[in-house]
């Protein structure tokens, strides 16, 4: 299901909880006679159909196919809106009309096939890396004001839970002047000679912050995007696309940084060779720069990823589905060690193996598997 799908099924499963609880609402109070009409609209508006209402301002739905599934619904917020709305049954008796309209989409968003354009895939991977990129580089604000409009009566001692200075250690709580030096990122100033210079330091809670971003961004690209750009590409390209087809050197590069933070402790290693993304500081760092995350904004790999792909290698092993007695692997390795074996003759045990198994249980009416040369 494409992103903007999965959006409004939940827009629309948003609007049939609220019906629900106004349907509930009434009958528990049955006497009730009265509403405000005028606010009880402009609440609605604001506050329940609020996506609708944009959407019919903005027509952004990408799908053509799904525009026509939500446009019932969409048609029938102005004509709700202007009926007389004067007591608590009218409203629930109106919404209801809503109502069965949105699981009537609902039904037919989850039954739609699989139709997403290339462009609408790589839009919506675009509208994700710079949604969750403002949200990195802002994530730090909030504590970094409380910090700095700290005053010497509120205490040393920050409570986490709480979110308040106390006067007092106790668990759950960091001392001020530690979480500025987890938050302190180094400073500038002005060099006659080199102009605005910078000692950078990489704090604790910029690199967590960071760190996670390029994970996630990661993630989502290699388990969610990369698919859906193959079966997209080979709808259009009329011959079948697997997901390592779907390749970028900006995601390649990117991904090298991420596992230098993660695995390398932000020293430089993997990343040594990027080209796009070279963020090694001369004392071999991860140069995980807030003035280098904000560039990342205009550096989404837009035309890149619009390019038709080219297979790639067929994979000529596979990782095996199972796991081993302890035990017994253990033995196996120490026997391994003894005979000196090379870690490319190691690899040639699993396949041996497979083709003695398959030997012992052969598929009936079929002759076995030839033997290799070396069983003979």
């Amino acid at each position: 299901m494409s992103d903007e799908s999965e959006l409004w099924r939940h827009n629309l499963g948003q609007l049939r909880f609220f019906v629900e609880l106004a349907r509930e609402n009434v009958e528990a109070v049955p006497a009730s006679k009265g509403l405000a009409e005028k606010s009880t609209k402009e609440t609605l508006r604001q506050a329940v159909f609020h996506h609708l209402l944009e959407e019919r301002q903005r027509k952004a739905i990408y799908s053509p196919q799904l525009s026509a599934i939500i446009k019932p619904v969409l048609d029938a917020v102005p004509v709700f809106l202007d009926k007389p709305l004067t007591t608590p049954q009218l409203l629930v008796q109106a919404l209801d009309e809503i109502d069965v309209l949105a699981g009537e989409a609902i039904e037919s968003i989850d039954n739609m096939p699989d139709e997403e354009e290339v462009e609408q895939v790589v839009e919506a991977f675009e509208t994700r890396y710079l949604a969750t990129l403002a949200t990195a580089l802002s994530a730090h604000f909030t504590l970094a004001q409380k910090l700095a409009s700290r005053k010497p009566t509120d205490g040393e001692y920050f409570d986490v839970g709480r979110y308040v200075f106390a006067r007092h250690p106790a668990p759950g709580r960091v001392h001020s002047t530690d979480l500025n030096y987890a938050m302190d990122s180094g400073s500038g100033s002005i060099s006659i000679k080199r102009g605005l210079v910078s000692y950078e330091r990489f704090p604790p809670i910029q690199i967590m912050t960071y760190g996670q971003w390029f994970a996630y961004i990661h993630a989502i690209w290699d388990e969610w995007y990369r698919p859906r750009l193959a079966a997209a590409y080979s709808r259009r390209l009329g011959e079948d696309y697997l997901k390592n087809d779907i390749k970028s050197a900006f995601m390649g590069e990117l991904n090298k940084i991420r596992n230098d933070v993660i695995h390398n402790r932000s020293r430089v290693k993997q990343s040594a060779t990027n080209k796009i993304l070279d963020w090694a500081t001369d004392d071999g760092l991860v140069g995980m720069t807030t003035e280098r995350m904000v560039e990342l904004r205009t550096m989404f790999p837009r035309e890149e990823l619009l390019t038709p792909p080219s297979h790639g290698a067929v994979p000529t092993a596979k990782s095996l589905p199972w796991t081993g007695d302890v035990q017994l692997i253990d033995s196996v390795q120490r026997r391994l060690a003894e005979l000196g074996m090379t870690k490319r003759q190691q690899k040639e045990i699993g396949d041996e193996m497979l083709r003695l198994w398959l030997a012992e249980n052969p598929t009936p009416d079929k002759p076995a598997p030839a033997s290799s040369e070396h069983e003979k």
